[in-house]
């Protein structure tokens, strides 16, 4: 940890049991999006444009708040790249993804996808040498994947059988998430806010995301015509204020290793929030989905957990 990341005003420095908390929030919170994305698409609001709109204005409301603060971003060719490269990674492709197939699965099965993300992580950071080889964390992996199966394969698991291949677009979402995690564990610039890299994050990916709209013809601009679309674009613009933000303290902290349970609080949240919401009811398959996820997730970082 750098010492001078000590004097940022937004920089927190609490105890473990404080940091236990924030990773529950970041996960609760977090869930919410999956709801916030059927929203948007429910209300007819194009995918690319939605993605464009939330990620720009968090991002311009955080460099606001970093400009209060005195906390400016980082401004050189290798910053740039990094804002661009983690807004890519981090949002653009993968949000546009699970928006894309909001309509398509139920929330819950959404949110189980996303945390298949710190079994890639580990797959990549293992094929970069970051993390060495070990055959408790490949049977974890092999649970994670079996996971997923569990809700391709049976009938019942999907109120439809024909929503099968929309997972499996789906999970090319988690793939970008543990990309966007191996770039933050080697490219992070030094001496930079965790809320200046969330504005700068953020507003990378707001312009990863306009040529995109501007091809597709995804073109919107708010409020939208159906009040839930705006209720959508409000939701996500908070819920991009605290995640990133949450997300590199958490990390800044204790580490990233610390902040893989969260993932577990986000399938959970995502469950939780489907069935409060939506009234969803997830199937058996579903319950064993999530329960073989945790097993698989703990396996694969079950070699640092016990450091």
């Amino acid at each position: 940890m750098n010492s001078k990341e000590h004097q940022f005003r937004s920089s927190i420095n609490p105890g473990k049991s404080w940091l236990v908390i924030l990773l529950f929030l970041n996960g609760i919170i977090y869930g919410m999006h999956f709801v916030a994305n059927k929203w948007a698409v429910d209300s007819g609001i194009p995918v690319f444009a939605y993605i464009f709109w939330y990620s720009l204005i968090s991002g311009a409301l955080l460099l606001l708040i970093c400009v209060c603060l005195r906390e400016f971003p980082r401004i050189s060719f290798k910053t740039l790249l990094v804002y661009i490269v983690m807004g890519t990674t981090g949002i653009a492709a993968p949000l546009a993804l699970l928006t894309w197939t909001a309509s398509k699965l139920p929330a819950g099965v959404i949110g189980l996808v996303v945390v298949m993300s710190p079994v890639f992580t580990y797959i990549f950071s293992t094929a970069l040498k970051i993390e060495p080889f070990g055959w408790v964390r490949v049977f974890g992996i092999v649970i994670g994947f079996g996971s997923v199966l569990l809700v391709y394969l049976p009938d019942a698991s999907l109120p439809d059988p024909s929503m099968a291949s929309w997972l499996l677009v789906a999970l090319l979402a988690p793939i970008c998430f543990a990309a966007t995690n191996v770039f933050a564990a080697v490219i992070r610039p030094p001496r930079i806010s965790s809320l200046a890299l969330s504005a700068g994050i953020l507003l990378g990916g707001a312009f990863v995301m306009l040529p995109i709209m501007l091809i597709s013809g995804d073109l919107w601009i708010p409020p939208a015509q159906i009040m839930l679309g705006n209720y959508a674009l409000i939701t996500a613009i908070l819920i991009n204020l605290a995640i990133w933000w949450m997300f590199l303290e958490i990390v800044r902290n204790a580490g990233p290793v610390f902040f893989t349970p969260s993932n577990y609080v986000i399938v959970l949240s995502s469950i939780g929030w489907g069935v409060v919401i939506f009234g969803e009811k997830p199937s058996v398959y579903i319950w064993g989905a999530v329960v073989m996820m945790f097993i698989g997730v703990f396996l694969v970082n079950y070699g640092k957990l016990k450091k």
